[in-house]
C-alpha cells in the first residue's frame, strides 16, 4: 500500500511507496510494469540486506495517484518528469523517503516501466547514474497499434486517442491478475517464497481506480517520441530479459543496446517475464553496488 502522498506542481496527487533502508545513503527507483501499482518488491530479503533506499511512484489512475486531468498528457516523459519533480523536493526538504546525502540514484524499469526508466535518465541525466531495464519491448511493438501479437490478451485494444476511450474498452475485462502482465503459469519464480503473494498485492493497488492506470499507460505507449532521446542517457545501463519472456524477443534488448550509450545486454536463461524476481540481487548490484555505498 501506499506510504504517502504528495501534491506535484501541477496540483496533481502521486502515490509514494518506499522500502529498504530509511537512512540509505543510496536510492534505487523501481517503475511498475503495465498494471502495477504499490509498494511491489522484487526481493524483500535481498533489499532489507543490502542498504539501499527503493522508492515507488504510482503512475497516474493507479493506486492512490489521481489520474491525469483533461489538459494533461499521457506521456512517458511526463511521467519520468513526475520522478524527477519528487526527487528533486525531496531532496530539498530532507525527506526520509529520499535521503538528502545519496551517493547516486540508480533506477530500474519493467515493462513500460523500463521506458520511463530510460526517459528518466535522458530527461534527467544529473540525477540518475545508474539504470536496469527488465523486459521492455521496442518502442514500436509497444504500441496498442502494433502490439497485439505479443500483448497480453486483457491488454489488446486498438490504438484511441483519449484514455477515456480505452478505459472503455479495457472496462469488461474482469479483475487484473497474473496473465495482464504476461506472467505464465508455470512460470519458475512463482515458487519463489511470497513472489505470487506481491505480485497479486501490486495488481491489487493497481486496480484501485480500475483500469484508468492501464488505459493512461497505452495511450503512452502509443507515443514513441520519448524513445528520441535515449542518445542523451550518460547512466551505465544494463538490459535484462529472460530467454522464456513470452512478451519480448531478443530483437528488442539489441535495439536498445544500439540506442542507448553505455548499454550491456543480459539475457538471463531459464527466466520468463518474472526476471526482475530472478536476478534482482544482480541488479542491485547493477543500480546500487556495494562497493559504492557501504
Amino acid at each position: 500500500m501506499t506510504n504517502r502522498h504528495v501534491v506535484l506542481n501541477s496540483g496533481r496527487t502521486v502515490g509514494i511507496s518506499g522500502a529498504g533502508d530509511p537512512l540509505a545513503r543510496r536510492l534505487v527507483i523501481l517503475c511498475h510494469p503495465t498494471p502495477g501499482a504499490g509498494a511491489f518488491d522484487p526481493d524483500p530479503t535481498t533489499t532489507n540486506s543490502w542498504g539501499v533506499r527503493l522508492l515507488t511512484v504510482d503512475r497516474p489512475g493507479y493506486g492512490s495517484s489521481e489520474p491525469i486531468r483533461a489538459d494533461g498528457a499521457a506521456t512517458v516523459e511526463n511521467r519520468a518528469d513526475d520522478l524527477a519533480e519528487y526527487v528533486r523536493r525531496s531532496e530539498h526538504n530532507a525527506d526520509r523517503l529520499s535521503h538528502p546525502e545519496f551517493r547516486g540514484i540508480g533506477v530500474v524499469g519493467w515493462g513500460l516501466g523500463g521506458s520511463v526508466a530510460l526517459s528518466l535518465a535522458a530527461r534527467h541525466p544529473d540525477l540518475i547514474d545508474r539504470v536496469a531495464v527488465v523486459g521492455t519491448r521496442l518502442p514500436v511493438r509497444a504500441m496498442p497499434s502494433t502490439a497485439s501479437p505479443s500483448q497480453p490478451m486483457p491488454l489488446r485494444v486498438q490504438a484511441r486517442l483519449t484514455v477515456a476511450d480505452v478505459m472503455a474498452d479495457l472496462s469488461h475485462r474482469g479483475a487484473m491478475g497474473l496473465d495482464w502482465l504476461g506472467i505464465a503459469a508455470d512460470d519458475p519464480a512463482l515458487a519463489g517464497p511470497g513472489v505470487r503473494n506481491r505480485l497479486e498485492r501490486m495488481l491489487a493497488d493497481a486496480s484501485v481506480q480500475g483500469v484508468a492506470g492501464v488505459a493512461t499507460d497505452l495511450v503512452a505507449a502509443e507515443d514513441v517520441a520519448w524513445s528520441r532521446e535515449l542518445g542523451q542517457i550518460r547512466a551505465s545501463t544494463i538490459l535484462v530479459y529472460g530467454e522464456s519472456d513470452p512478451m519480448v524477443k531478443r530483437t528488442d534488448g539489441r535495439w536498445f543496446r544500439r540506442h542507448v550509450p553505455n548499454s550491456k545486454l543480459v539475457v538471463v536463461k531459464n527466466a520468463g517475464r518474472l526476471a526482475i524476481v530472478s536476478t534482482w540481487k544482480q541488479i542491485l548490484e547493477h543500480v546500487a553496488p556495494r562497493t559504492e555505498h557501504a
